[in-house]
Parts: structure tokens; C-alpha cells; sequence
């Protein structure tokens, strides 16, 4: 018997992306679909790909004159997945206007030719300064990876798959003078942040010239997983490698934005009825650690129904599904945290309002 259910409105603040289901996915967000893991202890339902990338806080909260019903201990079905993709253009565009990595300058500024000839410039403490042409070395050194970009400053956040090479192709060990500890990728627009040299190979760092499968407009882009967007850098021209006294500390997200969670939905123009299944859904992420678990209450924080987020990792988000049957008709508020591995709780939780009839 099928569930009569409702697909509440994904999208906010006008910048909304609305994918309807599985016809109009990607080869790799249909797959992500099919592979979506069901939490312990739950039941399973469909995910659909309606989402707005833009990290947008949803504010909302009942006035002390506003009755809203309390559900404590809410029960519903919750599924997760972190393979649900960003669509390429919406990433250029929201990280474009920033002002740090690979949100430097507009891309509109650094745009190359596909077919123009791009070169990396390897220099610093080095027995023998060297080139290496991006072309050449994406032949033999291809990787195709799904990561994420995230704002240390900010909400915004995507989850994209990125096609590049990995930084450790390019630098070549043995040119290495005693005591190298520093790498600091730049763009031709001089912008770079240094990090440890063992930090940058050992979160695999790359240097991208693709995103789902479109290329970058800049032609490249520095990624580094598990790491905050300001050390991502766009139109890469040159890596320094340099012994310092100390290796630099790399900075994490402003403890405000650790565990940033989103419930990407709006409610309204929409009309729900009591016994109708409500399906909500949004992302996790965090890039200090990985997203252990999604919580949920019903009752203005009093209880809090926690769904394991057993195997995610910190290098994507954790995109997610919660479905919900009111029995009752009112107002309702379902509020979503995010609880990271090494125990930090969302300082901003993200609320929504709706009513059933």
C-alpha cells in the first residue's frame, strides 16, 4: 500500500534549486539515491534531491502567544547519504562572490580556455626549481573524488565531484632540501594560504580542474578535504615548498559554524493533514570532525531523537532524510542539531514551522 506523504518545499531565500525526484539526477546523484543508508533503528523511505546548496540558516521560532503542539521523543523515518551532489553551477556561484580560496575573485576574472596549456610553477627550498604541466600530469595521474567545499565564516557548503591531481604527482620528494615542512599553493592572483607540507599529502589535497563533470572555470582549483574553503585556492600557478622553524597551524571553521546543520525546506503554500506522512530534509557537516549524528525534537528542545549517522566521513556532508506523521492537527516546529564525533553539538540549530489541518 503506497504512504500517503508529502514533500515539503525544499529550498530558501529565493536561490532555490528543485531536481523533482530522480528524473532529472546526475549518473552520480542517482547512484547516491540508490545508496542511501538507512539509520539504526529506523525505518526507510525515498530521499529526493530537492535541495538549495546555499549554507541559509532557517530562523523560526513560535511567539509566547503562539500554542504550537509538543511531540516529545518525535519518532520518524531518517535516511542519509553523503553522496547527494551540488549542482556544479550553483558551487561556482555561491563560492565566486566570497573572498578567500577558491572564492578569491569572481570566476568571471580568471576564466581560461579549455584548451589553453596550464603550468605549476614548483619552487622554494629545492635542490632544482622545476614546471610541471597540468595536462601532462592529469594523464598519468587522474583521480575522480566526491568532496566538499565549506565555508569557515559562513553556512555555505556543496558537495561536488571533483576530478584532479593529486598534489603528492606533482611534487617531486626527492628535489626536497632537509628540512621542507611548509607548502603554500598560490593562484595567479597571489592569493595562498601555507600549510604543513605532511598535512597537505595526508589529507590526499588535490589540484582540480573539474566539478561534476564541467570544467573549472579558472581551469584550476586547490582542494584540500576535510579542510575549511579559505586554504582552497583558485587558478593555481604556483606551489612553494619552504623549511620554516615551525610547520603552520592550519585553522579550522569558527566554532559557531562546528556541526552547521540545515533544515532546507519551506513550508509555505503548503497544506498538511493529519495521519499525512511530512518529508523534511537538509545536510550536516562539519570540518573539524566527522557528523556522528543527526537529532531531532518536537518539543522546543526539551527532547531530542537521535539518528546515528553510523559510517559518514568528514570529507563530504551527510545529506539527510527525516519523515514525519502528525496525528493531530496545529502548529508545529521541528528543530534539527548535528552532533560531531568528537562530541560538538550544533551552536546553531535550524528550525521550521509548519501547520496541519
Amino acid at each position: 500500500m503506497k504512504k500517503n506523504s508529502a514533500k515539503i518545499m525544499s529550498g530558501v531565500a529565493g536561490a532555490t534549486l528543485l531536481l523533482s525526484g530522480y528524473a532529472n539526477l546526475t549518473p552520480e546523484q542517482d547512484k547516491a539515491q540508490k545508496d542511501l543508508v538507512p539509520a539504526s533503528q529506523t525505518e526507510t523511505s525515498d530521499l529526493q534531491a530537492e535541495y538549495e546548496v546555499n549554507g541559509y540558516q532557517v530562523e523560526a521560532s513560535v511567539s509566547e502567544s503562539t500554542a504550537y503542539k509538543k511531540v516529545a521523543n518525535v519518532e520518524g523515518s531518517f535516511l542519509f547519504s553523503q553522496d547527494v551532489l551540488s549542482p556544479a553551477d550553483d558551487m561556482f556561484n555561491i563560492f565566486g562572490t566570497a573572498v578567500t580560496g577558491v572564492c578569491a575573485s569572481p570566476s568571471f576574472a580568471t576564466e581560461r580556455s579549455a584548451d589553453e596549456e596550464h603550468y605549476l610553477n614548483i619552487s622554494g627550498n629545492l635542490k632544482k626549481q622545476y614546471t610541471v604541466k597540468v595536462q601532462e600530469a592529469a594523464k598519468e595521474n587522474s583521480e575522480s573524488r566526491v568532496l566538499k567545499c565549506s565555508c569557515a565564516t559562513g553556512g555555505s557548503v556543496a558537495n561536488v565531484q571533483v576530478i584532479g591531481v593529486p598534489l603528492s604527482a606533482v611534487i617531486r620528494m626527492e628535489e626536497l632540501e632537509d628540512g621542507v615542512n611548509t607548502v603554500t599553493v598560490r593562484g595567479s592572483d597571489g592569493y595562498g594560504i601555507s600549510l604543513p607540507l605532511t598535512y597537505a599529502l595526508e589529507k590526499k589535497a588535490m589540484i582540480v580542474y573539474s566539478v561534476n563533470g564541467e570544467d573549472v572555470p579558472s581551469q584550476t582549483q586547490f582542494w584540500v578535504p576535510e579542510t575549511v574553503a579559505r586554504y582552497f585556492t583558485r587558478d593555481v600557478v604556483s606551489i612553494e615548498l619552504t623549511a620554516e622553524e615551525e610547520a603552520p597551524e592550519v585553522q579550522g571553521p569558527a566554532d559557531e559554524y562546528r556541526a552547521k546543520v540545515n533544515v532546507l525546506n519551506t513550508s509555505e503554500g503548503c497544506t498538511f493533514h493529519a495521519g499525512q506522512e511530512i518529508v523534511f530534509e537538509g545536510y550536516a557537516d562539519d570540518c573539524g570532525s566527522s557528523i556522528a549524528a543527526v537529532e531531532f525534537s518536537m518539543d522546543g528542545g526539551e527532547t531530542w531523537t537521535v539518528c546515528e549517522t553510523e559510517g559518514a566521513t568528514a570529507d563530504k556532508w551527510v545529506f539527510w532524510n527525516f519523515s514525519y506523521t502528525p496525528q493531530e492537527a496545529g502548529v508545529y516546529q521541528l528543530t534539527a542539531r548535528a552532533r560531531t564525533a568528537d562530541g560538538v553539538v550544533s551552536p546553531l540549530a535550524s528550525s521550521l514551522l509548519f501547520t496541519v489541518e
